[in-house]
């Protein structure tokens, strides 16, 4: 059965969900909120556990919650690691990038510049801490394990918005000067992007473009009429 993302028209908190589904080779199809109506009858559906999105029907499971619906998928998908020891690193490595990644959540909600000056302080406090973690591992380009994890899924998805928010704003050339000392990251993304599964999702109507310009603006609006801002 195909599961079912409901969000708005663009990438938001259902981004690293979008990945994860991906990987974990779940089939799905993208459920767009377009009006107010459209979220009142969702919510009282009953299916919004806090009354919000992402939300994620897979056969008769509804789960909120981004990262809970991460986490579902990597262990659908056999992405958490071969025992409880890796599993719990893999939940270590997720958590530390939620919180480096909230200025890519707002981006196209405030000025780019401004969130991109705070992106690439969260690249200088936490980007050193994942590559010593590639680096510690050993099993190159992987960052639990000797095989691919949630943890290198979501960590190419930051990657991966990292250089986009950047080349937007400023240029490829402070895309090179915030990621050129971190490699192996670099590495990991490279391979992460190159699965197959990954490349098929890029190319899938569930792909949704990076917030800049118009793309932005279209998703904000979208968001406030939902929202019935």
């Amino acid at each position: 059965m195909t599961a079912r993302m409901h969000y708005f028209r663009g990438r938001g908190n259902s981004q690293q969900p979008r990945w994860a589904l991906a990987a974990a080779g779940i089939p799905y199809e993208s459920v767009f909120l377009t009006t107010a109506n459209d979220f009142a009858l969702l919510r009282a559906s009953g299916k919004l556990t806090y009354g919000q999105v992402p939300m994620l029907e897979d056969g008769e499971l509804c789960l909120s919650q981004s990262l809970t619906i991460v986490r579902h998928c990597a262990r659908r998908g056999n992405l958490y690691g071969v025992d409880d020891g890796e599993a719990s690193r893999i939940d270590e490595i997720i958590d530390g990038i939620k919180d480096s990644r909230g200025s890519i959540v707002g981006y196209p909600f405030g000025d780019p510049q401004e969130a991109c000056m705070q992106l690439a302080g969260a690249a200088e406090r936490f980007f050193p801490a994942f590559e010593n973690i590639l680096k510690r591992n050993g099993s190159a380009p992987f960052a639990v394990g000797s095989a691919l994890t949630m943890a290198d899924v979501l960590l190419a998805e930051l990657i991966e918005s990292t250089q986009e928010a950047l080349e937007a704003t400023f240029g490829q050339q402070a895309v090179t000067q915030v990621l050129q000392p971190y490699p192996l990251l670099c590495a990991l993304h490279t391979h992460v992007v190159a699965l197959p599964a990954i490349k098929m999702f890029k190319a899938s109507a569930n792909w949704m473009p990076f917030p800049s310009g118009e793309v932005g603006r279209a998703y904000v609006l979208n968001v406030r009429t939902v929202m019935g801002r």
